[in-house]
């Protein structure tokens, strides 16, 4: 039985790295990773609204979309569990049973419907997604990645939450730009927001500036250079880099995301780019079931494993 006890706010503490105290960098994580075990990080704040908006209008079932690894349907699928509501994802490809991911969303509940991925492209707009729906009653849907009006209620809250720290530049990483965008709209006009970007090319720099006022481009730096190969890529340096940034701080990193943006971070300080009067506030999205993920893959092609937490094994 999944039980919502949450860490809100999330916990705030000093990162001690070799790195960062020999060149006097002040850095801070936010560790929304630990509001909660499965449900935890951007995940929770995109679909607290959406859950309890289901509740009060009388839904019974939450449908979404995700890929076969997707962070948002192993949280959703929990939180849907813990709220007592049924969910349904409608995944990319085809099913693994022994993908560790769906694994866990089928424990909570989770009833899974797999599609092409051109369907998958074409959303609820599918022949074949729009035969899935037509079967449900009482449904309300959630886009992939959780990003809509309610996700910005509780992004609004993180964004609150930062603005009550006396940082100067706040880190996110970013696959859609959902969060970002959340941060962004509610940020102190004294911050800045650095977005390291998980994609190949620039276009999410436009998308989250989309969704903002433009005076708040200059509070805003996107940083595209640390995508490690591009979204879903995770070179062997990169897990050698999580591995002893895990050993050092204690604070695990999940492979898409976070430890994409703390490599280039410390790749930032390494090279003397980072202005030494500021301090920086890291906001710990979570998404650790892709350690998980990860080591599912890299063990069928005899890779290297993320070392340290795991959620599935041994439960």
């Amino acid at each position: 039985m999944i039980k919502l006890n949450l860490s809100i706010p999330s916990p705030i503490q000093k990162i001690h790295h070799p790195l960062l105290e020999g060149r006097a960098i002040d850095l801070q994580v936010k560790r929304e990773d630990l509001i909660h075990r499965y449900i935890s990080g951007n995940k929770w704040r995109k679909l607290k609204y959406n859950l309890l908006h289901a509740k009060k209008e009388g839904f019974r079932t939450i449908v979404t979309f995700g890929g076969a690894f997707s962070n948002h349907i192993f949280a959703t699928a929990a939180a849907c569990h813990a709220f007592k509501l049924n969910s349904i994802g409608i995944i990319r490809g085809e099913y693994d049973i022994h993908n560790p991911t769906l694994q866990f969303a089928q424990s909570c509940g989770m009833q899974l419907k797999f599609v092409d991925r051109s369907s998958y492209r074409e959303k609820e707009k599918s022949p074949k997604v729009k035969a899935i729906l037509k079967k449900l009653e009482s449904y309300t849907l959630v886009p992939e990645g959780g990003t809509n009006a309610l996700a910005y209620q509780g992004l609004k809250e993180l964004a609150h939450e930062i603005n009550e720290t006396d940082v100067d530049v706040v880190l996110v990483s970013a696959g859609t730009g959902g969060t970002a965008s959340g941060i962004l709209k509610e940020l102190d006009p004294s911050k800045e927001l650095w977005v390291f970007s998980s994609l190949k090319g620039d276009f999410l720099n436009e998308e989250i500036l989309s969704q903002v006022n433009n005076s708040k481009q200059d509070q805003f730096k996107f940083i595209s250079t640390y995508h490690c190969g591009g979204y879903g890529k995770t070179p062997a340096y990169l897990v050698d880099f999580i591995n002893a940034f895990g050993e050092e701080t204690h604070i695990p990193l999940d492979p898409i995301y976070n430890g994409k943006l703390v490599y280039g971070f410390l790749d930032l300080a390494a090279k003397g780019k980072l202005d030494t009067s500021k301090s920086y506030l890291w906001v710990h999205t979570g998404g650790l079931q892709g350690i998980d993920a990860y080591n599912y893959m890299a063990e069928k092609k005899g890779k290297g494993e993320i070392s340290g937490l795991s959620f599935l094994k041994n439960e």
